[in-house]
């Protein structure tokens, strides 16, 4: 089957008006929904109510910018949607617009036009300059990951 995708939430419509429209996508040959982040909705919200009211579709954000939230709710945001839609989850991470990231959100905009490569994701990674950290394996956490 080919793939066939399409941009959620639906504009005009509020979120919690969509559970049939988004659940009637699969019978209409959707394979994949995608969700953004500019002038309404986060990314995820729509995703985690699509994953229980069509929970065939593929989900992938498309994007979520990197500059307007830390590192660790990125990851917090997408561990938890991909818990919940676990082998349907894609997460696009970008640097979105000078628009979103400066004035709607009081952050620094870095193009990666003018980056020298792979300095703008070491910076996001908390490594200006350097290598990123190498990932530590919680100590007293038991989860899938972590079992020995």
């Amino acid at each position: 089957m080919q793939p066939y995708g399409i941009t959620i939430p639906f504009d005009g419509i509020p979120l919690s008006r969509q559970r049939e429209l988004v659940a009637e996508l699969p019978d209409l040959g959707y394979t994949d929904v995608w969700s953004s982040e500019a002038g309404g909705a986060d990314a995820f919200t729509p995703l985690a109510l699509a994953s229980v009211w069509a929970p065939t579709l593929r989900l992938g954000t498309a994007i979520v910018p990197a500059y307007t939230r830390g590192p660790a709710t990125v990851a917090q945001c997408a561990a938890a949607l991909a818990a919940a839609a676990p082998g349907r989850f894609a997460l696009g991470i970008g640097t979105s617009t000078e628009v979103i990231v400066e004035r709607w959100n009081a952050g620094e905009f870095v193009s990666l036009s003018y980056q020298p490569s792979g300095q703008a994701p070491r910076r996001w990674l908390g490594g200006a300059g350097r290598a990123p950290p190498e990932p530590r394996r919680p100590t007293g956490a038991r989860s899938p990951w972590n079992a020995a």
